[in-house]
């Protein structure tokens, strides 16, 4: 659902809008949490590295993840901001 709700951001300028474009890494990097034992920072490291120019420069056009949504939302707070400051 992630993925697809990318597609699908609106010119708003709302938080919420970040889920759409950082939720299909966050729910991955849960989903290697819960399945395979791995670090959920390793892959979080690893979309960092993958994003293209054009994902960090439409993530900044939204202010930052918002608060809430359990174990998800804090690693997509976690994303949003190693994409923001740029650390790979």
């Amino acid at each position: 659902m992630a993925a697809a709700g990318a597609a699908y951001l609106h010119p708003l300028a709302q938080a919420t809008q970040v889920k759409h474009v950082l939720g299909a890494g966050a729910h991955a990097a849960r989903a290697a949490e819960l399945a395979a034992g791995e670090s959920a920072a390793g892959h979080l490291e690893r979309t960092v590295r993958r994003a293209t120019p054009g994902v960090v420069d439409v993530l900044k056009r939204y202010p930052s993840a918002p608060d809430g949504g359990g174990r998800v939302g804090e690693l997509t707070r976690l994303l949003d901001a190693a994409l923001r400051a740029g650390i790979e």
